[in-house]
Formats: C-alpha cells, structure tokens, sequence
C-alpha cells in the first residue's frame, strides 16, 4: 500500500511541479512580449523549458518519498541547476551576440543599393588586405571604373531608373570578378575592384567582360563605362593611395579618348 500511495503521490507532484513551471515559462514569455522584448521573451522561455526537463529527468531517475527530501531537490534546482542553466544560456547568448555582430559588420560595410562592398570598407580594410598581401608577398591589382553618360540618366529618366542602372552596374560587376577579388562601390557612379593577380592580363579580362555586359544590358540608358588599372608586384614600393591615383588617371585618359573617338 505504501509503495502505491507514493508512487501517486509522486504522480501527482510531478504533474504540479510541471504545471508550475510551464506557467511560469508562459508568463515570462507573455511579460517579455508585452516589453516588445521578443529576444528575453525566448530565453526566458527556453530556461523554464530547461528547468522543466532537468526537473523532471531528476524526478524519474531519482526515489522521492519523503516531502522533505522533495523540498529539498526544489532548492538544490533552484541554486545549483538554475547556475548552470545560466551559464549555458550565457554561452548561447555570446554566440547569437556574435552572430548579430557579424551581421552587424556585414551591413556596415555593405553599400545597400548595389550589395557590393562600401567606401568604408575600402578606407578601414582594404589597407589591412594590402598588408597582408605585402607580408606574404602577393602580387594584386587595382581597376578604377567610372559610368559614362550616367547624369542624363537621372535627367531623363529619373532617380529610379538611376538607381536600377548603379543596381545593375553592381550586379555585372560581382558576377564579372573571381571570389578571391573585392568589389567596391567607391561612391556615386565610381567602382573599385582589387584583384588578386600577378598576370595583368587578368585585369584586361575583367574590364572587358564589365564593358561588354554594361553596354548590352543598358544599352537603352547610353551608359558606358571607362576603366583604369594599375598592378603592384610584391618587389614594388608603392601604396595603395599611389596606385589608386594612377589607375584613376588612366581610366580618365581613357574616358577622354573614348569622346574623342565619338
């Protein structure tokens, strides 16, 4: 009989012991949502889960027949499991903390209109790249692209189409250059891309296969575009501000030969 009445007594604990605890999770989800804090609501909501199943697995693989003992396993789960329930939930919180700031980085140095790299991307990182391409002794390249004809657009057609050209002037481009190569809209209707490359040959490639797609696909804006280049090998004494200087002069050489030829 003794065996019986406390296995149901047991039954009928652990059904409170349950219903406490979902209640609790429920409410905390409920305040955290009513705060608009959705990301409390679910860590909170995820702990009383936690201490539910812990409670419960302690419950099962452990004989309660005494209510003192119970009460006792109350506080040991309250001080001691709910210590190492935080911990976990800390951990948890620094890894999504550092996902969002990842996310947070990837923004930051996204320009949002064409999703390729921004200026302060080329300002804060790109000098840390040529560093390091310097210290393993990589040769690179740098190609400056500057839109022809790219004010009448807006003149004409207006800031939306404008904005599709530079939309679809960023597309070409990603898809023009290799995955080792940065893309960066350097401002307004001016791009910069850095190729990793010690063949310059490769640079005339990706120029040409810009020219030829931005020439097929907006050929009903009249937008071109003129290129410039510059390489530096690793035994060359030269910055990057140097070799952004001479690859913007030749894409302007070559932007004034293009409207003479006209």
């Amino acid at each position: 009989m003794r065996t019986a009445s406390v296995v149901y007594y047991r039954d009928i604990r652990t059904h409170i012991v349950i219903f406490v605890l979902i209640l609790f999770g429920i409410l905390a989800i409920i305040r955290n949502i009513l705060l608009n804090d959705y990301t409390g609501a679910t860590s909170n909501g995820m702990r009383f889960l936690a201490i539910l199943i812990i409670r419960f697995g302690l419950y099962i693989t452990s004989p309660v027949t005494d209510i003192s003992i119970y009460t006792f396993s109350i506080f040991n789960l309250f001080n001691i499991d709910i210590f190492y329930i935080n911990n976990i939930t800390f951990g948890i919180s620094l890894l999504l903390s550092f996902r969002d700031m990842l996310r947070a980085r990837k923004y930051i140095f996204t320009d949002s209109l064409t999703g390729l790299l921004n200026r302060r991307y080329y300002v804060e990182i790109i000098p840390k790249v040529i560093k390091l391409k310097e210290y393993i002794g990589k040769d690179f390249g740098i190609i400056v692209l500057d839109l022809d004809n790219f004010k009448p657009v807006n003149d004409k057609f207006g800031h939306k189409s404008g904005d599709y050209v530079l939309k679809k002037v960023g597309e070409i481009i990603n898809n023009s250059v290799r995955k080792s190569d940065l893309a960066i809209r350097y401002g307004g209707d001016e791009f910069v891309i850095l190729v990793s490359t010690k063949d310059e040959k490769i640079l005339d490639d990706i120029i040409k296969r810009i020219e030829e797609k931005i020439k097929a696909d907006l050929k009903i804006y009249n937008v071109s575009v003129s290129a410039g280049k510059s390489m530096k090998f690793k035994d060359d004494n030269i910055t990057i501000d140097e070799m952004f200087e001479k690859a913007d002069k030749n894409m302007y050489e070559n932007k004034k030969r293009r409207k003479h030829a006209r």
